[in-house]
């Protein structure tokens, strides 16, 4: 990256290669997350911030524009990483900052979906949804998605050595209506043809967030 630093000539030449090179190491990290014991992605490291100092050696040019009658002297301002053997006229300054990570969504609290299961009736489970921000408002009204992640259910069940979902086992709610408090709740119908000790993965997702919950079939 220095390198790339070394080229600029205007000061956002400066600035915008150190947020490049910032967000190229972010990227990277995005792109090896951190694995739980069900093989998902659980976390990614993240860099909160990156203090910097320039100190650059600053150069001004004038020139001339305009006729004679009416000439004006037009002031540019150069700037390069300074040297202790510069020989140039010129002055050093250092320029200290902070670039600081900032949510996309400017702040707002994060949603947080809890999910609970409660066996209601053979072969009959009840699904709750709980749904509040970061700041513990419920986040009533709104409409979250809800389904069985089969492929991890089947993953999950095959590294115990059984066989996939049946597929008479299913949800009776797609989306979910959350009331005022921010709950909401739907059956999951486990066919009775299921092997017992299945894991039966659901998940829930509202406002770009998602919540999974891992059910055995006793």
């Amino acid at each position: 990256m220095s390198n790339q630093v070394a080229q600029g000539q205007n000061l956002d030449d400066f600035l915008i290669n150190l947020a490049d090179g910032l967000t190229q190491a972010q990227s990277r990290l995005n792109k090896t997350p951190v694995l739980n014991a069900y093989g998902q992605e659980a976390l990614v490291y993240h860099i909160p911030k990156m203090e910097f100092e320039l100190k650059l050696d600053m150069t001004s040019t004038a020139s001339s524009e305009g006729n004679n009658q009416s000439s004006y002297k037009k002031t540019k301002l150069a700037f390069r990483p300074s040297t202790s053997t510069n020989q140039t006229q010129s002055a050093s300054s250092v320029i200290r900052g902070v670039m600081i990570a900032t949510p996309i969504d400017s702040g707002r609290p994060t949603p947080i979906i809890t999910l609970s299961a409660v066996k209601s009736a053979t072969n009959q489970v009840k699904i709750e949804i709980r749904c509040q921000d970061s700041l513990g408002e419920p986040l009533g009204n709104s409409t979250a998605e809800i389904n069985i992640d089969r492929e991890l259910s089947n993953k999950l069940n095959k590294q115990e050595k059984r066989g996939s979902l049946n597929r008479g086992t299913k949800l009776n709610l797609a989306t979910l209506e959350l009331d005022a408090q921010g709950y909401a709740s739907c059956q999951l119908q486990i066919a009775k043809t299921e092997a017992k000790n299945q894991i039966i993965a659901i998940t829930a997702d509202l406002l770009s967030q998602t919540e999974t919950l891992l059910y055995r079939h006793q």
